[in-house]
């Protein structure tokens, strides 16, 4: 089982993070609900914990409500992250701007079922901006206040020549990178983007230098040659009506990249036994459906609960019941092959997804027994040792017919069958077969 990090990553969600950061629960009529939101999101807006679980329609004004549903549809459709721009009326009543990265996140089938989005409160920069594009033909005449733009700007900014060469850079470059003093001058930008990556940011540097504006995604390398997620903009530098160099302006989005990784998880895995959730066995269930019915590739269903749990619940408190699932769900994910999954279907009822070689039903049979002698190890939880058993059902897909609540409801009969049975035993669906598991 995977170790957990040290810190709550709620908390760093909630907490840890100045951005406003909401999470969307993507409905099949794409509409979006509020899933999460943090500390920053709430402060910000005055949205509460009332909102959870409700529309952007119930909570937005109508013209609100449609302009951010059309961008999170633009964000599923490209199937890329985004960025807009948008302003709202902060609890003090002044009106702010922000700037909206939303990432689309999605199952293993491809489907989207989640958004985050991630908004940053850029009203300085953008009133910067405002007096920038009011007074440019002034700023270019004086020089000293152009430098001091280009030198404070909160952003990264780096001038490269139409070569490629790094000529300056700001002190947000420095912050960001490490590189200090005179570090990157006189270099090829690209030396410091990671291989793989190259040919996308000389593209995107071509085409400033045609005098179109390009942002992307880079992985670049930091003075201490660790790898640092940015979002950079290519933007034509333009004097006397050509294009004499580029700026390259970018933000640290590492962070927020792992944030997103981490938020997919979440939505994918159960928080007690870490194991798949039943939004993910899902997607590898329709996976599997989807091989029977084009490559005639078999699999089986085991369907597992824990014999007599709701005694040790009552009995020994749900604390005890809780160690008891996970060191189940320890002992099941230590049973299985890579090529197969254990989902927790909620309580202590778990589910195994088989891929089966041949159709012969002793691949299931031998990890029903395996599991059998596994689970009888005892647990121990507080100095005291308890041990358990385990009922099984199985289902065999063999009929490329058959549908994902078909091959379910065929082994949640067949577990009902081994509780019938005496419990401690499988049961095979359609087989009208079972056999005791001896101890």
């Amino acid at each position: 089982m995977r170790a957990h990090p040290s810190i709550s990553y709620d908390r760093v969600l909630m907490e840890g993070i100045q951005d406003m950061v909401f999470v969307m629960d993507v409905l099949p009529d794409l509409t979006f609900q509020y899933e999460f939101m943090n500390h920053s999101a709430k402060n910000h807006t005055g949205l509460g914990e009332n909102s959870i679980g409700k529309s952007l329609e119930e909570v937005l004004s109508a013209e609100m409500a449609s302009y951010i549903s059309s961008e999170y549809k633009r964000a599923i459709n490209t199937g890329t992250p985004i960025l807009y721009e948008d302003s709202f009326v902060a609890l003090n009543g002044e009106r702010h701007y922000s700037e909206t990265r939303v990432t689309p996140l999605y199952d293993e089938t491809g489907k989207c079922t989640h958004l985050a989005a991630v908004v940053k409160d850029v009203t300085i920069q953008k009133n910067a901006q405002k007096e920038v594009q009011t007074s440019s033909n002034l700023l270019f005449q004086n020089q000293q206040r152009y430098q001091s733009l280009f030198k404070y700007n909160l952003d990264a900014v780096l001038s490269i020549d139409t070569k490629g060469k790094i000529i300056s850079k700001n002190l947000a470059v420095e912050t960001i990178t490490g590189y200090t003093k005179e570090g990157l001058i006189g270099e090829y930008f690209y030396k410091y983007v990671i291989p793989p990556e190259v040919s996308t940011a000389v593209n995107a540097f071509e085409q400033a230098l045609k005098g179109e504006a390009k942002e992307i995604e880079l992985t670049i390398f930091d003075q201490a040659q660790q790898k640092m997620k940015i979002v950079v903009k290519f933007t034509p530098i333009i004097m006397d009506e050509e294009v004499a160099g580029v700026f390259a302006i970018f933000k640290d989005i590492t962070l927020q990249k792992q944030y997103e990784e981490k938020l997919q998880y979440i939505a994918l895995h159960d928080p007690l036994t870490d194991l798949p959730n039943r939004r993910l066995f899902d997607a590898r269930l329709e996976h599997a459906l989807d091989n029977l019915e084009n490559r005639q590739k078999q699999f089986a269903l085991l369907m597992l609960d824990i014999d007599h749990f709701k005694k040790i619940n009552d009995t020994m408190g749900h604390d005890t019941g809780d160690a008891v699932i996970k060191d189940f769900a320890n002992k099941l994910s230590s049973c299985i092959r890579n090529t197969d999954i254990v989902a927790r279907f909620g309580g202590d009822e778990f589910i195994i997804l088989l891929e089966l070689s041949s159709s012969t039903e002793q691949t299931a049979i031998s990890l029903a027994t395996l599991i059998h002698h596994r689970v009888q190890e005892p647990t121990h939880v507080n100095g005291k040792q308890i041990k358990i058993t385990t009922s099984i059902g199985i289902s065999i897909a063999t009929d490329p017919a058959i549908t994902a609540k078909g091959i379910i409801k065929q082994a949640d009969i067949a577990l009902y069958k081994a509780k019938e049975n005496g419990r401690n035993t499988y049961y095979m669906a359609n087989k009208s077969a079972s056999a005791r598991l001896e101890t």
